[in-house]
C-alpha cells in the first residue's frame, strides 16, 4: 500500500479541456506521450459537447474522455481535476506543447523540495520564430511576474490538496486564473520554471496578434476595475 501510495504521489494528472479539436488532439496527445521519464502520467481530456470527433480522436490516442455537459474551460478542468487519479494535476492547452524534461522538472518542485510552492507555471514563448511573437511572450512572461498570475497557456501546475484546499477553478466564462490564483496564492508561493513551453498563435493570428495582445492587455484591466468576468466574455468574443 506505501508504494503505491508514493507511486500516486509521483505520478502526473495532465487535463485538457477541448472543444471540436479534433485536427489538433492527435499530435498533442503524441508529443506527451513519446518520451518516458519513469514518472506516470494519464492525460484527461475533458470534451465540451465537440461535433467534429474530438473525443473520438483522443481515445483512438489513448486518452481518458470525459464528456462535460457545458463548453466552458473553467468547468471543464475542474472536471477533470475531479476525475484524476494521481496527485499532481497539470492544466494544459491542445496547443501547447511542454518542454523537454518536463515530468522531471514538475516532479522536482513538487516532490523533492522541503518547501514545495502551491502551484508552477512555466515560461511562455510561441511556435513561431516571428520577432513580433517573441515580444509578445516577454511582455507576458513579465505580466506573470508583475501579477504573479499565469495564464491557462503558461501549463498550471498543482496538487491536488492544494487545488481543493484553494476552492477549484471557479465557473465563470473568462478570467478563471486571476479568480483562482490568488486562492492557490493563499496556499504558498507560485513557481515559474526556467523552461519554456511553446504555445500555438493561432488565435493571435486569427483576430491579429498586436490587436489581440492589446485587447487580452484591456481585458485585464477592466477586471481589475471590477468588470464581472461575464460582461468581459460577451466583450471577449
Amino acid at each position: 500500500m506505501r508504494s503505491e501510495a508514493v507511486a500516486r504521489a509521483s505520478a502526473i494528472s495532465i487535463i485538457i479541456p477541448t472543444r471540436n479539436e479534433a485536427a489538433l488532439i492527435p499530435e498533442a496527445l503524441q508529443h506527451l506521450t513519446e518520451t518516458d521519464a519513469g514518472i506516470p502520467i494519464e492525460i484527461i481530456v475533458v470534451d465540451g459537447q465537440s461535433n467534429d470527433g474530438t473525443a473520438a480522436q483522443a481515445l483512438a490516442h489513448g486518452a481518458r474522455v470525459i464528456a462535460s455537459p457545458v463548453a466552458r474551460r473553467a468547468y471543464q478542468m475542474d472536471m477533470g481535476a475531479r476525475a484524476a487519479r494521481f496527485d499532481i494535476l497539470l492544466f494544459l492547452h491542445v496547443d501547447t506543447r511542454l518542454p523537454e524534461g518536463w515530468r522531471d522538472r514538475v516532479v522536482e518542485v513538487f516532490l523533492k523540495q522541503t518547501h514545495p510552492p502551491a502551484a508552477a507555471a512555466f515560461r511562455l514563448s510561441f511556435d513561431t520564430p516571428r520577432r513580433l511573437y517573441k515580444v509578445i511572450a516577454a511582455l507576458a512572461n513579465l505580466r506573470t511576474r508583475l501579477t504573479g498570475v499565469p495564464h491557462g497557456d503558461q501549463a498550471l501546475v498543482t496538487t491536488q490538496a492544494t487545488y481543493f484546499a484553494a476552492g477549484g477553478f471557479p465557473d465563470v466564462p473568462l478570467m478563471e486564473e486571476y479568480l483562482f490564483i490568488p486562492r492557490l496564492r493563499a496556499q504558498g508561493p507560485i513557481h515559474l520554471f526556467r523552461a519554456e513551453i511553446r504555445t500555438g498563435c493561432r488565435r493571435h493570428e486569427a483576430r491579429g496578434p498586436l490587436k489581440n495582445a492589446l485587447r487580452n492587455t484591456a481585458l485585464i484591466l477592466l477586471f481589475y476595475m471590477g468588470v464581472s468576468p461575464a460582461t468581459l466574455a460577451r466583450w471577449y468574443r
